[in-house]
């Protein structure tokens, strides 16, 4: 009985600009306080929608709602930008509800509140926000995390919220001080496994929390870089022209497939518009090996502070391995 009623008090947390009053215990968030922007609240989620896109049985999505059913883990109802209602499994574990509550959940209510969500990794620099975007598997999060090893500060994990300021530049949001990792990446970046709690039992993928390193501000864009597996030797960062670049913002969006159901197309059209103006995008062609990670993130580094205007630094298309030797 006390462990219900403690669950149902709701506790105040802070994430990508907004409030969340929750009645399910989330401790990768930042405690806050204030009126809420989010309600998160456990309860009774409805089977189906009115008028609904999606695959019934997994997701339902119209243009104010959106429901995930996951068998074992949680039902989830994500309402108008302001309400998530979790309807838990019988035996489940609070870690895996939490999981898909900041990952898909979280990115649809970002996508109803018009903020735009990509599937990014961000750090903050003197220059701005630097982002490392791609699917899964690319490599975002570890680059991310071994550029927090040099004293780098982090912005977002996985899912990165992206708004225009009143000037209609785009900014980065700070989101979850937390980052997840492949057991070998944290091997390679000097963390220790038995310290770290596993995303899922049946996973060799380990959370680790970032709260001394992580950015309580937002900051402005600055470059988005895409991680790109190569058989080179030697990693190479090639610019992206104009099309490319607002390609790569489309194919980024999170959870993109969700967009026709929200009805959200064309405020996502003008912030991914302005977002691929506004920064640097770049693919990164990089070694699979984690023994060329730090030449990695030394490249990187050196191009994002590079001056402006430097043509090795700017060149569309251009590879940039040569500045290898300058670093």
């Amino acid at each position: 009985m006390w462990f219900i009623i403690a669950r149902m008090l709701k506790r105040a947390f802070t994430a990508y600009g907004l409030i969340f009053h929750s009645e399910w215990e989330i401790p990768e968030l930042l405690e806050s306080s204030g009126d809420p922007d989010v309600i998160i609240r456990i309860g009774e989620v409805p089977g189906q929608l009115d008028s609904f896109f999606g695959k019934p049985d997994l997701y339902q999505v119209n243009e104010n709602e959106f429901l995930l059913k996951l068998e074992g883990i949680a039902n989830f109802w994500v309402k108008d930008g302001k309400e998530i209602v979790i309807q838990p499994a019988p035996n489940h574990l609070d870690s895996e509800v939490r999981l898909y509550l900041l990952g898909t959940c979280l990115g649809v209510l970002l996508h109803q509140r018009g903020i735009l969500a990509l599937h990014a990794s961000a750090i903050e620099t003197a220059a701005g926000a630097v982002l490392f975007s791609g699917p899964s598997g690319v490599g975002k999060s570890t680059l991310m995390a071994a550029f927090l090893k040099r004293d780098y500060c982090m912005l977002a994990d996985d899912v990165t919220g992206i708004v225009l300021d009143r000037n209609g530049c785009p900014i980065v949001l700070p989101a979850i001080p937390r980052t997840k990792l492949w057991a070998d990446a944290v091997k390679h970046l000097g963390h220790d496994l038995n310290t770290l709690p596993r995303l899922r039992p049946s996973e060799e993928k380990y959370e680790l929390g970032v709260r001394e390193l992580f950015a309580h501000q937002p900051a402005p864009l600055h470059r988005i870089y895409l991680p790109t597996s190569s058989n080179k030797v030697q990693a190479e960062i090639i610019r992206l022209d104009n099309i490319g670049s607002f390609q790569a913002v489309l194919d980024n969006t999170y959870r993109e497939m969700f967009l026709n159901g929200l009805d959200r197309r064309k405020s996502h059209f003008f912030l991914s518009t302005a977002t691929a103006n506004q920064a640097v995008i770049s693919r990164v062609l990089r070694p699979d090996d984690l023994s060329k990670l730090d030449d990695l993130v030394k490249l990187i580094e050196y191009d994002f502070t590079g001056p402006a205007g430097d043509e090795s630094l700017t060149s569309i298309e251009k590879p940039a391995s040569e500045l290898v030797g300058k670093i």
